[in-house]
Order: C-alpha cells, then sequence, then structure tokens
C-alpha cells in the first residue's frame, strides 16, 4: 500500500503538481505528515484521495495537450 501512495506522489510531481501542493494534498488526507502512523483502513483513504488528484490531473494534461 506504502508503495502504491509513493507511485502516486511521483506522478502527482510528473502531471505538474508542485512539490508544496503534493505536501499538502497528502497532509490533508492523511492528517499527518508520517506515512508510517497511518492505520490501513488510513492508508486506502489517502490512497483513494490521491488517485482522485491523479486523474483530475491527467484529465488537465489531455485536455490542454492537443
Amino acid at each position: 500500500m506504502e508503495q502504491q501512495i509513493m507511485k502516486l506522489l511521483k506522478r502527482l510531481a510528473f502531471l505538474g503538481y508542485g512539490s508544496f501542493e503534493i505536501k499538502s494534498i497528502f497532509r490533508y488526507a492523511a492528517g499527518s505528515d508520517n506515512l508510517d502512523e497511518l492505520s490501513y483502513s488510513q492508508l486506502n483513504e489517502v490512497k483513494a484521495y490521491l488517485e482522485k488528484y491523479e486523474q483530475l490531473g491527467s484529465n488537465f494534461v489531455a485536455a490542454y495537450s492537443k
């Protein structure tokens, strides 16, 4: 699960999100800065939240790269 979250964070950076934005998104979703402190259900919530932002970023890139 943690590896999937790390991949999503890297994907957000690739899509153009800034490091401050990524940290803010993660902090809002997790309620913490530390991945190790989260329970399995919290990790699932964070993953779903990051996937939503990945989809938004992908849609934006697709719309403006034509």
